[in-house]
């Protein structure tokens, strides 16, 4: 090929790999959205309801306060993409319901990504980070509440995985939602009713309430705290 066919076949080149640099510089959509797994124990297997033994114990409530967010993502063409949020005031989850004080959201390049881990920081000035609450069946017609508080403020990094696939691909036309799990089941997985069987009831609002956190009931809390990171995923969509 000679000099004068080569150059418009480099230029197409060029002209090609200029359009395809900006397509991956085109913002994609992520939408973030909070679930709770709820932790039942004494569930009857047989399909039937769960069983009102003692010591049964429920957790479907809590909250969850997000002080940060960063975005660490590493894809097959472009750059790596990196970012901490800007967020004016710490966002509170309902884990109940999966509601926010804030909707939380940003503008990600497309593409797709081969690892995507999300750093969350929890807590705000006098604000717990995470709370889960239930109850627990003390053998009584009266059910006694059940308040875990991780009330030290700390970042957790979770690696996010696809709802399909292996890859998360991020697409400009199409918005994409990140699911943050809380699975209180592995919370208190090693909480039975022989570990809470010393524990100290305290009084809120003049309500007696088994409260574990890093003050009352000690002991309990640390088993508990360990297993936080293991209990959040993210799932993108």
């Amino acid at each position: 090929m000679n000099k004068g066919k080569l150059l418009p076949v480099l230029l197409l080149l060029l002209l090609f790999y200029s359009c395809r640099k900006d397509e991956l510089t085109l913002p994609a959509k992520v939408i973030f959205a909070f679930e709770l797994i709820a932790h039942e124990d004494g569930v009857n297997l047989k399909g039937g309801p769960p069983f009102n033994l003692p010591g049964r114990i429920t957790v479907n409530q809590g909250s969850l306060t997000i002080a940060s967010v960063e975005f660490d993502g590493r894809r097959d063409e472009g750059r790596d993409v990196f970012f901490v949020s800007d967020l004016r005031q710490p966002i509170v989850v309902d884990l109940e319901n999966g509601t926010s004080s804030n909707p939380l959201s940003f503008d990600i390049p497309q593409g797709i990504y081969n690892i995507i881990e999300i750093h969350l920081e929890l807590g705000g000035d006098g604000m717990i980070p995470l709370v889960l609450e239930g109850k627990i069946n003390q053998g009584t017609p009266n059910e006694i509440p059940l308040r875990f508080e991780h009330n030290i403020r700390e970042k957790f990094r979770i690696k996010a995985e696809p709802g399909q696939g292996s890859k998360v691909v991020l697409r400009k036309d199409t918005p994409s939602n990140a699911r943050i799990i809380v699975d209180s089941r592995s919370v208190f997985q090693f909480v039975n009713p022989s570990v809470l069987k010393d524990a100290i009831v305290s009084t809120i609002n003049g309500e007696e309430v088994i409260l574990i956190n890093s003050i009352t009931n000690n002991s309990i809390f640390n088993k508990m705290a360990d297993r936080l990171e293991k209990s959040l995923s993210v799932i993108i969509d």
